[in-house]
């Protein structure tokens, strides 16, 4: 859970979020093999981690969007 609160507020923007939904997917399975506690906890760690990947995906899009469109922009109108 703490990887995923992690990537979700841009401490480590992508691998935290990834990292902690793949550890909560993890900690599920372990969960339901085992029977101990923490299912809770496990499972918010997944959905933040998630949210902040899908998040994190799109904001690079937009940028790798608009950089895109500034260059096309550019090369149409020339340099002066």
């Amino acid at each position: 859970m703490i990887a995923s609160i992690l990537g979700f507020v841009w401490i480590l923007p992508l691998i935290g979020s990834v990292g902690g939904a793949i550890m909560g997917h993890i900690s599920l399975n372990q969960i339901k093999r085992t029977g101990e506690g923490g299912r809770g906890m496990a499972l918010a760690g997944v959905i933040v981690g998630w949210v902040g990947t899908a998040i994190s995906l799109l904001i690079i899009g937009f940028f790798v969007f608009f950089i895109i469109l500034g260059a096309a922009a550019s090369s149409r109108y020339g340099s002066y």
